[in-house]
């Protein structure tokens, strides 16, 4: 007669089992944990200070050791607060950097002008020594989907933006660029308009222009760099991904088109690209993608 009754795995094959289900578990539930974070808890506002080297110095090594302070993306609506934000404020001013610089999105959708008021009132809490410059970004136009339909009442609506701005202390330049005196030595900051909304000009914004003066281009969305060989954009700083909102090879594609630059720095030609993640944003996910203030320090 048989004996039908099976044998006892070994001990080893027993342990290992246990610790290949424990280490799924454990493995589930920190991904679960770090979600819960990013998405509902602390991630979409904790704020990360990211330290870059900037590699500038062959063009002009007299403006070695300058601090430009770069932040992007501040979507001020509803869904991001007022009070975030003036911590952010105050988190640049606590970097006593040398520049202040922002690339665009300063509000998502603004339909009584109530977002674009709150915003230039927070970023005249800015402080640097050689003062504050944008670009816009494509959600500072307005309605930009019916662009064709409101073209009149749009562009109204963001000169007064841009004014506000000015007058608190933020310089919008929409294709055009200045010089800035740095301790008797020109540095140019060129702002290009919004490349989605075909608002992108750069053989205006670069009018004027020398190339053998140090320039840093601002240009919300990165796409635009791809235009820019045949001009002296040393350096160009931008946003509009958010470090592609979820920041996971598995997630990503599902909620967000597919870019060559989602975030840090990249060589382009001749031009050094640095795509910052944004510090606000327009929808409620954000894993694996703190909100930033970059630094550059020219070296």
């Amino acid at each position: 007669m048989k004996n039908n009754v099976r044998p006892s795995p070994p001990l080893a094959r027993v342990l290992r089992q246990a610790l290949y289900y424990k280490g799924v578990a454990l493995g589930t539930l920190g991904f679960c944990t770090r979600w819960a974070v990013n998405v509902h808890g602390h991630g979409p506002e904790w704020i990360e200070v990211v330290n870059v080297d900037l590699p500038l110095s062959a063009v002009q090594h007299r403006f070695g050791g300058m601090r430009i302070a770069h932040i992007s993306d501040l979507h001020c609506s509803r869904l991001v607060s007022t009070a975030y934000l003036r911590r952010c404020i105050d988190r640049v001013n606590m970097l006593e950097s040398d520049l202040v610089l922002l690339t665009g999105d300063f509000i998502t959708y603004d339909f009584q002008g109530d977002f674009r008021s709150r915003v230039a009132d927070m970023l005249s809490r800015l402080r640097s020594r050689h003062g504050a410059y944008a670009c816009l970004g494509n959600h500072d136009y307005g309605l930009y989907a019916l662009r064709h339909v409101f073209k009149q009442r749009r562009e109204a609506a963001l000169s007064r933006f841009m004014d506000d701005l000015q007058d608190n202390g933020v310089t919008v330049l929409r294709n055009r660029a200045v010089s800035l005196d740095i301790d008797g030595h020109p540095l140019w900051i060129v702002g290009l308009g919004d490349i989605k909304l075909n608002d992108f000009d750069p053989h205006t914004a670069f009018s004027g222009v020398r190339a053998d003066e140090l320039t840093l281009v601002l240009l919300h969305n990165p796409r635009g760099v791809a235009r820019l060989s045949m001009f002296p954009a040393h350096a160009v700083l931008s946003g509009h991904t958010h470090g592609r909102r979820a920041a996971s090879p598995y997630i990503a594609p599902l909620i967000t088109k597919n870019r060559t630059y989602h975030a840090g720095m990249h060589d382009v030609g001749a031009s050094k690209l640095y795509v910052n993640r944004g510090l606000g944003r327009h929808g409620r996910t954000r894993f694996n993608a703190r909100p930033e203030i970059t630094v550059y320090t020219i070296q």
